[in-house]
């Protein structure tokens, strides 16, 4: 081999190598393209999923607000319905008309107690809660109808009394884990 050929040979690797070098690049380019080019997919994909999630969640609350408030406007127009009242005359009719005011006063009462417990339950508000609250209600409801005297009567104690803690002499006031029977 003559030095020419030697130098031919060596250059024509050369560029070879050049061409490589460059088809390596180009080729590093394109993968990382493609990955960021994935992960943008990827990206709008969950994007529009979570859009979608999210509307879907809109529409319902809106659908659960516009049911709540037709529930509020059929109850309210039940309870506001006191116009037939007018049409009656006479003395013996206004009694009855008085009567009647307290027993749609009583059943307004007890529709809006029945709603309310429901949207209760509804919004995930827990059974012992709302059966304290409605105890606790109906009871101050008939001390207040009833008056003090057939509030105590009834072996209750009013509202201003405090009523006296229940234990018993033989087990201490506070204890450490559960006591034996």
């Amino acid at each position: 081999m003559t030095p020419e050929e030697y130098q031919r040979f060596k250059e024509a690797e050369k560029d070879h190598l050049r061409k490589l070098r460059e088809i390596k690049k180009l080729h590093g380019q394109a993968v990382q393209k493609a990955k960021i080019t994935q992960a943008v997919n990827s990206m709008t994909s969950g994007m529009t999923g979570l859009y979608d999630e999210h509307r879907e969640m809109v529409d319902r609350l809106q659908m659960d607000t516009l049911q709540s408030e037709a529930r509020m406007e059929v109850a309210l127009d039940a309870i506001g319905g006191t116009d037939s009242l007018d049409a009656l005359d006479g003395p013996s009719e206004a009694q009855d008309a008085a009567e009647l005011a307290v027993n749609e006063e009583a059943i307004r009462r007890a529709r809006a107690q029945a709603l309310i417990r429901q949207m209760k339950v509804e919004g995930g508000a827990s059974i012992e809660e709302l059966l304290s609250k409605e105890v606790s209600s109906e009871s101050r409801a008939k001390e207040g109808s009833e008056g003090p005297s057939k509030a105590t009567s009834g072996g209750r104690t009013p509202l201003t009394e405090k009523p006296k803690p229940t234990t018993s002499s033989n087990l201490p006031e506070k204890t450490i884990g559960r006591m034996k029977p």
